[in-house]
């Protein structure tokens, strides 16, 4: 049984989801589309407006969040069938412990659930560790998004991954 507990983050869950993201923005730059900067500008009732639409996944240890994953399921009738998920991201006490294991595990039962049929993410070519570990989990590289985006004015490319279910 998992130490772990993969479950729908609220408003409730707003303070600790913006200290990961703080987190993640400084320490993992690669891995985020916003910045530091960006991110510490969100305020709190900001980030409790964001999670009352429930299009983030959490991951709990005992009753601290130590991780947070995006995961929108499209809604228009031609690409019902798909999922994105993003930003994917578990604090760094925490990696290898397999919290990402049990969060990336209930994406995958909840898009299943769901009826989906693929799962969709887009992670930077050079953030090797992100992409070694969603290889492990089945996702397969399909294609790559070159100058995706930008940091510190230079481009950066993704890989476009996706997992069949």
């Amino acid at each position: 049984m998992s130490r772990f507990i993969y479950k729908t983050l609220t408003s409730e869950h707003a303070e600790a989801w913006r200290e990961l993201r703080l987190e993640g923005a400084r320490d993992f730059p690669l891995g985020f589309l916003t910045t530091f900067d960006e991110t510490e500008a969100t305020s709190l009732d900001r980030c409790r407006e964001i999670l009352s639409h429930h299009g983030m996944r959490g991951v709990f240890a005992g009753e601290e969040l130590v991780g947070f994953c995006g995961y929108r399921p499209q809604q228009l009738e031609r690409i019902r069938h798909r999922g994105e998920i993003g930003p994917f991201f578990v604090t760094r006490s925490q990696q290898g412990s397999g919290a990402a294991k049990t969060m990336m595990a209930g994406v995958i039962a909840e898009a299943k659930g769901n009826g989906l049929a693929q799962l969709e993410l887009f992670v930077d070519t050079e953030n090797l560790r992100a992409r070694a570990f969603y290889e492990r989990q089945g996702f397969e590289h399909v294609g790559t998004f070159s100058d995706n985006l930008r940091i510190d004015g230079k481009p950066r490319n993704s890989a476009f991954m996706t997992l069949r279910l």
